[in-house]
């Protein structure tokens, strides 16, 4: 027979005293008795069904890094003792005590001194932890839209990035909700203590934080489906959850014990933040050496190689994927030992697939093919892709002079079959460059330099990468 259980993230709002403390007098009616609670996990004792009535309050000195225990603390329960409260279990500022008598005098009969103890205790402490996880995931957020708009080809299929980001927004949204509501809360206590009225309960926000670690727990396996071709890069998610893990563990473990050697709170705090640096510069400096001791191999490689060879000493690899258009599509060629790489990322916001064709190198002179295909599924995504590619030809021309200026220019659209081409400029020399425009995609291809373009080859071109 187990002697202890655990629930495993309760969910229950402290200010929810209400349905709390109903909860654990249901508990230890069913023989169960609080010992001890933390952020995710509250801890019973098997003892002999009992009728207890429990209580929740604060005690303002006993923050999450002030020394343990707390000056007063002790004096405080002795005092609670006397009128037969018993300490139950405690998490920095909150007490939990209950009792044996179910008449017992309340803990707190004054609301106004109630309201005041909770607003230093819990409430300053709150609204500040609150405001800075807002403030870090609203920046988070914002971060993640800028880069798509200032660089959305690379980032409108980038899975591991948007989902980076859009674990930000649920715990944004929570964090919002708690702050509104203990806002509410504080107006109807106010209301309440002026009248000296019992205090108001603040409701948990059970289903909410329910969906919230749902979402996250689905993007954490999104995240592993979006790196599953690479044996390294699943390896490092891992590591980075087990990672964090042990940080929580650690941190958690030396803030206790600086609490039981009575270091100062802010000592305690900077002892915290020093140790999450140090941990985080080893892990960079251990993933940089492993990258670098992994370099030239296929570890982190979410695309592997189908084959390789060496050529002056440096191995290349080479690549066997389908691609939309071949040079063998738009000329004849006695050569069939060519690398096609296909490079595709998509997301929910569209896909942005790299290709190229070469030749081995040491093998001849042969025609090299390279062309970006983006498919646009939110349209107003459209015309940023487009002025990306337009903006990237053009990055460097206030560095160089008028005459190698390079940029897009509208050319006949009609033998491609888009809606609308436009041709790389040097000065006013045309270069074998293209950006071609459909409703809802754009493709940027580069023909070999020394081409002259047939009709008939940019309608193969046009309908290959229509369809690509």
């Amino acid at each position: 027979m187990k002697h202890t259980k655990r629930e495993w993230i309760p969910l229950y709002n402290f200010l929810d005293r209400t349905r709390l403390t109903a909860h654990l007098s249901e508990m230890a009616a069913r023989g169960w008795l609080l010992t001890s609670i933390s952020s995710w996990s509250w801890k019973y004792r098997r003892t002999e069904p009992r009728k207890l009535k429990f209580a929740v309050t604060f005690f303002a000195g006993a923050g999450r890094f002030s020394p343990a225990p707390a000056p007063g603390l002790d004096t405080f329960r002795d005092y609670c003792a006397q009128a037969g409260w018993q300490v139950a279990a405690s998490m920095d500022q909150v007490q939990v005590f209950y009792n044996e008598d179910e008449n017992a005098v309340p803990l707190e009969t004054d609301s106004a001194l109630e309201l005041a103890n909770i607003q230093k205790s819990i409430g300053g402490p709150l609204k500040k932890s609150y405001l800075a996880l807002l403030v870090l995931s609203l920046f988070q957020l914002g971060f993640g839209l800028w880069r798509l708009v200032r660089d959305p080809v690379d980032n409108i299929g980038n899975s591991s990035s948007l989902l980076s980001t859009g674990a930000y927004l649920p715990l944004s949204v929570l964090i919002l909700w708690g702050l509104l509501a203990y806002r509410r809360w504080l107006r109807k206590a106010g209301a309440a203590a002026e009248t000296g009225a019992p205090l108001p309960d603040l409701p948990s926000a059970k289903w909410l934080s329910i969906l919230t670690m749902v979402w996250s727990a689905l993007l954490v396996l999104a995240s592993f489906a979006t790196v599953s071709r690479s044996a390294g890069m699943v390896l490092l998610l891992v590591g980075m959850l087990i990672f964090y893990l042990l940080v929580g563990v650690l941190a958690n473990l030396v803030r206790k014990g600086l609490q039981r050697l009575r270091c100062p709170a802010w000592g305690n705090f900077l002892a915290i933040i020093s140790l999450a640096i140090i941990l985080t510069v080893g892990a960079l400096a251990g993933l940089m050496a492993l990258v670098i001791g992994n370099t030239g191999t296929d570890l982190f490689a979410d695309h592997p190689a189908a084959e390789t060879y060496t050529y002056q000493g440096i191995t290349w690899s080479v690549y066997h994927d389908p691609i939309p258009l071949r040079i063998e599509d738009l000329t004849e060629v006695d050569y069939d030992r060519w690398s096609t790489e296909a490079r595709v990322d998509t997301s929910f916001l569209g896909s942005h697939g790299e290709y190229r064709q070469d030749a081995r190198l040491g093998e001849g002179q042969w025609p090299e093919l390279r062309y970006d295909i983006v498919t646009v599924k939110v349209p107003f995504l459209y015309n940023l892709c487009k002025q990306d590619f337009i903006d990237w030809v053009a990055r460097d021309n206030d560095q160089i002079p008028a005459q190698y200026r390079e940029e897009y220019r509208s050319v006949d659209p009609s033998p491609w079959g888009a809606e609308e081409v436009l041709q790389v400029y040097i000065g006013n020399e045309a270069v074998n460059q293209y950006l071609l425009c459909w409703p809802d995609r754009l493709a940027e291809v580069h023909i070999p330099w020394d081409w002259d373009l047939t009709a008939e080859q940019m309608t193969v071109i046009g309908e290959k990468l229509a369809a690509g």
